[in-house]
C-alpha cells in the first residue's frame, strides 16, 4: 500500500563511525520501514555523510512504500557520531536537507533517549569509536568521544591498531610472533612494510574493521589478543565506575564491540548493567518528535541542534 501523499512520517537516524541505521514510523509510531548505509561521522566529510543517510533512508522509504517525492514529508531525528564537536555540528547544520524538518544530536543523545525510555540514565558506546554519558537530574557527565587517535580507547578502532602495531613489532622480531599477527597479515596478503603501506592514512573505519580479528584470535588463546582485550574490558571497567558515581538509576552498554566484551568482562561490571529499553534509532525519533512540537507551525523545515 503506498502510503498517503499528506502524511507525517518520523524518522530516526543512528549514525556511528561505520554504519547509519535508519527507522521510520508513523506519526502514532507504527513501524512502517527500515535501512541501512555507511558511515555517518561527519569527520568523513558531509558529501560521505549525506550520501550514507540518504542510502539508509532511501531503503527504509522504499520498505515503507513511501513514494520518493514524499521525502519532503520526513521529519528527521538524526544522531550523529562526533556531533558534540562544533566543527562538524557547524558542518552538517550546512546541510540544504529535503525532509520537513531535520534536528541533530549527538549519537550518545539519542542511545541514552533509546536505552532509557527518555529518562535519566548513562550509556557508554563502544562500537568504531567510544563514548559515553550519564544524565541524571539534568546533570551531564560526559566521558570520551574524542575521537581517532585522540581517544577512543577501548574501542574496534583502538584494538585494530593495537593489532596492527603488534604485527608489526612481531614481524621486526621485537615480540613474539603470534596468531594475531598471522591473520592480520593472511588479511591483506603482505607482510611487514607492505601491511603499513596498506593502511596509509587509514583511519578509524579502516582499523575498526581488524577488530574482529582480535576478537578471532583471542577465541584461539591468542597471548597477544587477549592483552588488547583486557586492557580494553580495565578501560570499560573505569568508565563503568566513573558513571556509577553519578548515581544513575540504569547503565546501559550499546554497541557491536560492547556486545563482544560483555563475555570478557567481570560479573560485578555485568551485573550492573541494564539492557538497553528502545534503539538508538528510536531514540533519535522520541527526540525528533519533542523538538518538532516545540516549534512554532509556521516554521519550514527548520535545522536544529
Amino acid at each position: 500500500m503506498v502510503r498517503d501523499k499528506n502524511e507525517t512520517f518520523y524518522v530516526g537516524i543512528d549514525g556511528g563511525g561505520t554504519k547509519c541505521r535508519v527507522q521510520i514510523e508513523t506519526s502514532d509510531g507504527v513501524l512502517l520501514g527500515s535501512g541501512l548505509g555507511g558511515t555517518a561521522n561527519p569527520s568523513h566529510g558531509l558529501e560521505t555523510v549525506i550520501n550514507s543517510i540518504m542510502t539508509a533512508i532511501n531503503l527504509a522509504m522504499e520498505q515503507a512504500n513511501i513514494a520518493p517525492q514524499n521525502i519532503k514529508n520526513l521529519v528527521v531525528g538524526a544522531g550523529l557520531a562526533g556531533l558534540h564537536l562544533a566543527k562538524y555540528n557547524d558542518l552538517m547544520r550546512s546541510w540544504q536537507h529535503p525532509f520537513q524538518a531535520l534536528y541533530l544530536t549527538d549519537d550518545l543523545h539519542a542511545a541514552l533517549l533509546g536505552a532509557h525510555a527518555g529518562k535519566d540514565g548513562a550509556v557508554a558506546i563502544i562500537g568504531t569509536g567510544f563514548s559515553a554519558l550519564s544524565v541524571v537530574n539534568s546533570i551531564k557527565t560526559p566521558i570520551g568521544g574524542y575521537g581517532f587517535l585522540q581517544g577512543d580507547h577501548c574501542s574496534g578502532s583502538w584494538m585494530g591498531y593495537q593489532a596492527v602495531q603488534a604485527a608489526l613489532l612481531s614481524h621486526d622480531k621485537l615480540e613474539s610472533p603470534t596468531l594475531l599477527s598471522k591473520l592480520l597479515f593472511d588479511k591483506f596478503n603482505v607482510s611487514g612494510v607492505e601491511l603499513a603501506n596498506k593502511l596509509v592514512g587509514a583511519g578509524a573505519c579502516e582499523y575498526g574493521a581488524l577488530a574482529p580479528i582480535v576478537f578471532a584470535a583471542a577465541a584461539n588463546n591468542d597471548v597477544k589478543a587477549n592483552k588488547i582485550i583486557a586492557q580494553s574490558c580495565d578501560f570499560v571497567r573505569r568508565v563503568i565506575t566513573l558513571l556509577i558515581k553519578t548515581k544513575p538509576p540504569r547503565v546501559s552498554l550499546i554497541g557491536g564491540v560492547a556486545n563482544q566484551l560483555l563475555q570478557f568482562l567481570d560479573k560485578d561490571i555485568t551485573t550492573q548493567l541494564s539492557l538497553p529499553i528502545n534503539t538508538p534509532e528510536q531514540g533519535a525519533i522520541a527526540f525528533a518528535r519533542e523538538q518538532h512540537q516545540s516549534i512554532d507551525s509556521t516554521i519550514s523545515s527548520p535545522l536544529q541542534g
